[in-house]
């Protein structure tokens, strides 16, 4: 799935539809939360993400190889960072690169993604409830907006103590998966201690209780 409503994504996705058919090797950049690693994995969908070895022969997505003082692979490589690469490097281990813009220079695209991540939000979290995004939070990008989304499915206006964790948590430099990981885990462990039942925590999360219950199971809460 690449969500391209703007003619600058558009274009962004034939360049990386010619990558994924030609098997070229991309490097792709811009500031954090653009969606780099998104756009590395649908040019190569199978791709390992950084792994420790590269002996198998899928393809392998290297993220920050703008840190990295060297590397090594017969593999394609799909790789992130975010700044540009010098032309001795680049030329070197890509056929091409590719820079992601901020959010904010095509701000078409803003409700596409909106409406993406409430979706998954509603699925992450099992809930229908509805969450009105008017002005959204661009600030980090892709970050911030999913982060806003996030927090509106969660809290009451009231809930000022567990928006602060919420905001803690997900300010390290962390995947996105491992942040929900982390903060779920620390907001059950915080809700268990202040409502004691389950059947209070499901209702101030608006989470469906053996939903809850296999979560907090799950991360050993």
């Amino acid at each position: 799935m690449f969500l391209a409503k703007s003619s600058y994504l558009q274009q962004i996705k034939n360049i990386a539809d010619m990558a994924k058919e030609l098997k070229l090797n991309v490097y792709i950049w811009g500031e954090k939360g653009v969606g780099k690693t998104f756009l590395a994995k649908y040019i190569a969908p199978k791709a390992l993400i950084n792994p420790k070895n590269t002996s198998s022969n899928y393809p392998v997505i290297i993220e920050n190889f703008d840190k990295i003082n060297s590397f090594k692979t017969k593999n394609i490589l799909i790789a992130t960072g975010e700044k540009p690469l010098n032309k001795e490097i680049l030329k070197k281990f890509f056929d091409l690169d590719i820079e992601l813009k901020p959010l904010k220079e095509h701000i078409e695209d803003i409700e596409e993604f909106i409406n993406y991540f409430i979706n998954q939000t509603q699925k992450e979290l099992k809930t229908d409830k509805e969450i009105n995004i008017k002005n959204p939070d661009i600030s980090e990008n892709l970050n911030s907006l999913k982060r806003q989304i996030f927090k509106k499915a969660l809290f009451n206006s009231k809930d000022e103590i567990l928006e602060e964790l919420f905001e803690f948590y997900l300010k390290k430099n962390k995947s996105y998966e491992e942040e929900l990981k982390d903060f779920e885990k620390t907001l059950f462990m915080a809700m268990r201690e202040k409502y004691k039942s389950k059947l209070k925590i499901s209702e101030k999360l608006s989470l469906n209780r053996v939903t809850l219950t296999k979560k907090m199971k799950a991360l050993d809460v």
